[in-house]
């Protein structure tokens, strides 16, 4: 029997001795990348007055523990536990290519980052990158660094002017909105339930059904929530605490101190508390401010921050077939339609409009109302109105405390009283984007609608109709909200009221749509080298400027304008239009199977 009992031990121990050692092999083979972070680290360490700007109250910017010592930690933490870790530096955020080498990238307070960066990390993660995002990531525009004796007006929230792009382009990848930066004094962090596989793996190793992380003086926490129907998931919380500036924001338990998301087909854990505080480390390093690695004193939980971490770093870099796609869908209308002729004298267009976020990411841009003629020449003043934020949430459960994924308004459109005679067409439209980026593919309509306004000879009042849909396109195609509001944006024409849904397009056709949908105006003055067209050729200008924008190629020298667009011409078109990227490793038989950047 105490053989048996020996044999059994050396069996179970020999079985687990081989799977530690798989893990750990795993482990090993995984490329983790850390930040060190040059402009993060500066900006911890400066200060700066408070003021007003734009009437809009700016703190003081105060002096902050170091950054780099928080590199550190992420970077001989994880080396230390088995992981496979390099040094990625500032720089390198700037090329999604290096960005792809890594299985997972840990972003240790990485606060500072410019709007190239935060793309390519956007669009690491939706490829299927990993990230940790430990406390206030990309919160700030390293563009706009404050200088000496200067406001401090680099947090994204000056240029983003909406908690709901709190993280500007890269706000998607959270899956939540932002709430507030709070203190909180004598507080806890811990897990409610042990459902999630961080949670689980955790808690199997530490041997205990809770995690406790506690810190005796005050500290600042960043608050989030998920959005409606998200899958970021709470996976730890800010339990408990003896003070909050925010008693009418804050309460225990509700929100989550870390989170668990899944973007795209990446994964990525957000950490809104200093986690690095409570995590010694021991190793020799250029230590900032004499801290040589310790955790601070006001802390406790040492232990379980860092089984934490390990964990939440395998999640992130596991194998998984998992793949959330991003939902992009407004909804436009319009209602309470009239046009007459006023007191004043001027004939007047009035609405209301409404834009409504439907989809899983949030949006912003501006909503914009055209009243055209038959020459395509705008008639009156027209209106415009920026809207800064659009959440994917239509809950009132915010800092608004009202749906902010709907933005409704009246408004009015002076025309000449002696308007013509005849029928002019009503275009309201949304241009996504940003409003002071100036980058033709950073800024494009994405959805529109169309109404007539015919005003017969002699009459005070205008009719208003809905333009009707191409005869050739019923309801039943797939292609037809599509078709109709490519129409409504202008970007499609037809022929003698037909869509031709089945017919080819030619390499001119595509072109002049792109340069429509970017609203990129053909320039006459632009010339191209083609053998097959002169400049007094129709379409010249709209080739040649599609052909500067990287939108269309000459093939063999020649233009090839009247020719069916191929497959390849249309994926470029698209890809150098829109400025599209990301990593792609699919293969077709007959397309070279190098892995390319799109």
């Amino acid at each position: 029997m105490k053989k048996l009992f020996v044999s059994l031990f050396v069996t179970g121990a020999f079985l687990l001795v081989t799977i530690f050692s798989s893990s750990q092999a795993l482990t090993a083979t995984q490329k983790i990348g850390v930040v060190f972070s040059e402009s993060s680290e500066k900006y911890a360490n400066t200060t700066h007055p408070g003021g007003t700007y734009e009437g809009q109250a700016v703190s003081p910017k105060v002096d902050y523990s170091s950054t780099y010592n928080k590199e550190l930690k992420a970077f001989f933490l994880y080396q230390q536990q088995g992981f496979n870790v390099e040094k990625i530096y500032e720089k390198d955020l700037n090329n999604l290519e290096a960005l792809s080498q890594y299985d997972a990238i840990v972003f240790a307070y990485t606060v500072m980052m410019n709007h190239q960066q935060r793309e390519n990390v956007k669009m690491y993660v939706r490829n299927g990158g990993g990230a940790i995002f430990a406390f206030q990531t990309a919160r700030n525009e390293s563009t706009k660094f404050p200088k000496a004796g200067q406001m401090d007006l680099s947090p994204l929230i000056y240029d983003v002017d909406s908690w709901v792009m709190e993280w500007d382009n890269l706000t998607e990848v959270f899956n939540a909105r932002f709430i507030d930066d709070i203190v909180l004094g004598n507080s806890t962090v811990s897990n409610t339930n042990t459902v999630h596989p961080i949670i689980q793996n955790a808690t199997k190793e530490l041997g205990k059904s809770k995690l406790n992380l506690t810190k005796s003086d005050q500290e600042w926490v960043e608050i989030i929530k998920p959005w409606q129907g998200s899958t970021a998931t709470p996976i730890l919380y800010f339990s408990n605490y003896d003070y909050t500036s925010k008693p009418q924001t804050m309460k225990k338990n509700e929100f989550g101190a870390a989170h668990a998301i899944e973007y795209g087909k990446g994964r990525v854990v957000q950490i809104g508390f200093k986690i690095f505080d409570y995590i010694s480390v021991d190793a020799k390093a250029d230590w900032q401010d004499n801290e040589n690695g310790v955790a601070y004193t006001t802390t406790r939980g040492d232990n379980d921050a860092k089984v934490f971490m390990k964990h939440a770093l395998n999640w992130t870099t596991e194998d998984h077939k998992g793949n959330t796609p991003r939902h992009y869908k407004l909804s436009l209308y319009s209602g309470g339609v009239q046009s007459y002729v006023a007191p004043s004298g001027r004939f007047v267009f009035y609405s209301t409009v409404t834009v409504k976020n439907n989809g899983n990411v949030p949006s912003r841009g501006t909503l914009k109302v055209e009243i055209i003629d038959t020459n395509g020449h705008v008639v009156g003043q027209g209106h415009e109105r920026y809207i800064p934020g659009l959440a994917a949430d239509a809950t009132t459960d915010n800092a608004d405390r009202k749906d902010i994924s709907t933005h409704s308004e009246k408004y009015q459109i002076f025309m000449p009283g002696n308007l013509a005679a005849g029928t002019y067409t009503i275009r309201t439209s949304f241009i996504e984007g940003r409003d002071d980026r100036k980058n033709v593919d950073e800024k494009f309509a994405t959805i529109a609608e169309i109404k007539t306004l015919t005003r017969t000879k002699g009459s005070k009042k205008a009719t208003i109709a809905a333009v009707p849909m191409f005869q050739d396109v019923a309801t039943s195609n797939s292609g037809y909200y599509d078709i109709k509001n490519l129409h409504a944006l202008g970007i499609i024409k037809g022929s003698n009221g037909k869509f031709n849904p089945q017919g080819t397009i030619t390499r001119m056709q595509a072109t002049e749509m792109v340069l429509r949908a970017l609203g990129i105006t053909a320039s006459s003055s632009t010339s191209m080298n083609a053998s097959d067209m002169k400049s007094s050729d129709y379409g010249y200008a709209v080739l040649a400027t599609g052909l500067r924008y990287g939108i269309i190629s000459l093939e063999n020298g020649k233009m090839n304008a009247h020719q069916p667009l191929s497959r390849a011409d249309m994926a470029r078109a698209l890809v150098n239009g829109f400025k599209l990227q990301g990593i792609a490793n699919n293969t077709f038989s007959d397309v070279p199977t190098k892995p390319c950047l799109l």
